[in-house]
């Protein structure tokens, strides 16, 4: 009896501490209206010690923030909304926004995965850093200007060549059969890991589209990454290995060879050199300011493909190089061209013909495209 007792007390007691310590209970939701729109969002909250709350995921829930990252060695929580970034000071109640430091009364915490700031954050600190966009209204309601979701959801993937071009040949392979086989698997595999990202591709068969149409399809898409497939070759037969290029100019011996290599689909098939010309000037596209915006994620992106891939491939790493691809020129999103290995190696041809490897090959890519949309999102 004594030991029932003492048993009851002792949950009683657990409880206690336990609802003294999260003490958290649903508060009213703060509704988000739009101007100029019909769409409204709710804010959920919650109080904390008397204390009204929201966790930092709402904001990019209802925001569309794009960019939401803690940075324990710089002790700072990053949040990007209006493409303008606010920098939180860790368990504190100041935010740093261009240059000048806000009080938000109370401080931030992190609890249950993630972190929660005052209501003072919305009420009045997002107006004062937003004056023209964001209002908090005496009836507990706040109006805000629509925000873009920049979020990736369209993904385009472009198997090589196709039809009367067949790419680079091996002893028993074309490369625009490997890459279509390629472009499937990896299709299915992005969309069954990416929620909500549909994935498109430039061809869904053996036919032949000509390089300004991939990229002009990709952007007629208003797709958010463009990642075009490929298989090297080279006239040694011994040359083996992956490597991912982003769109630049040709900064070593070898990336212009491969440059070469898949741009000579335009004088072959396209047309001659009347057809090279419709392909504009490589100095004059870099100068373009909105293509020369994705040049870093581009790279970025090609980073994460590239070292996802080395983690599975057991092959030689070729690196992540440069070239003026004309497939990737124009295309207004981060895009990569990925070389999956070389069809003119045998082994690596075998390889490359094998489902259990072309698996590997696309889970790496998948890994790789997670890790970017992660940051990226």
């Amino acid at each position: 009896m004594i030991t029932e007792k003492k048993g009851r007390i002792t949950k009683l007691l657990f409880l206690s501490i336990l609802l003294s310590f999260i003490n958290i209970t649903l508060f009213a939701d703060i509704q988000v209206e739009f101007r100029n729109s019909k769409e409204k969002a709710y804010i959920k909250t919650v109080k904390i010690d008397n204390i009204e709350y929201f966790a930092v995921g709402e904001l990019q829930k209802v925001f569309k923030a794009k960019h939401i990252a803690e940075d324990r060695l710089e002790n700072k929580l990053s949040v990007s909304i209006y493409n303008e970034t606010i920098s939180i000071l860790l368990n504190s109640s100041y935010a740093s926004f261009k240059g000048v430091s806000h009080n938000f009364q109370y401080d931030c915490f992190y609890r249950n995965n993630t972190w929660y700031l005052p209501i003072h954050f919305l009420k009045n600190t997002l107006p004062t850093l937003f004056p023209s966009k964001i209002r908090f209204n005496t009836n507990n309601t706040i109006s805000a200007d629509s925000v873009t979701d920049n979020r990736i959801k369209v993904i385009v993937l472009d198997p090589g060549h196709g039809g009367k071009d067949p790419g680079a040949t091996g002893k028993i392979s074309k490369e625009k059969d490997i890459t279509l086989d390629m472009a499937f698997i990896l299709k299915n595999k992005l969309e069954k890991e990416l929620d909500g990202v549909q994935v498109l591709l430039t061809r869904s068969k053996d036919e032949f589209v000509s390089l300004q149409n991939r990229t002009k399809f990709a952007n007629n898409q208003q797709a958010h990454l463009f990642i075009s497939i490929h298989c090297n070759a080279a006239l040694s037969k011994s040359i083996k290995g992956i490597e991912t290029f982003f769109l630049s100019t040709a900064n070593t011996t070898e990336s212009r060879a491969v440059e070469a290599l898949e741009n000579s689909v335009v004088m072959d098939y396209e047309g001659g050199q009347e057809a090279v010309k419709n392909y504009d000037d490589l100095q004059m596209i870099l100068a373009d300011m909105h293509q020369s915006e994705q040049l870093e994620e581009s790279s970025n992106l090609a980073l994460r493909i590239q070292s996802s891939l080395m983690e599975k491939s057991s092959t030689i790493d070729r690196g992540v190089k440069q070239a003026g691809f004309y497939v990737l020129r124009g295309a207004f999103m981060p895009s990569v061209l990925v070389e999956l290995g070389f069809i003119t190696n045998v082994d690596e041809e075998k390889k490359l013909l094998n489902k259990d490897y072309q698996n590997k090959l696309a889970d790496s890519i998948v890994e790789g495209v997670k890790s970017f949309k992660q940051k990226y999102d």
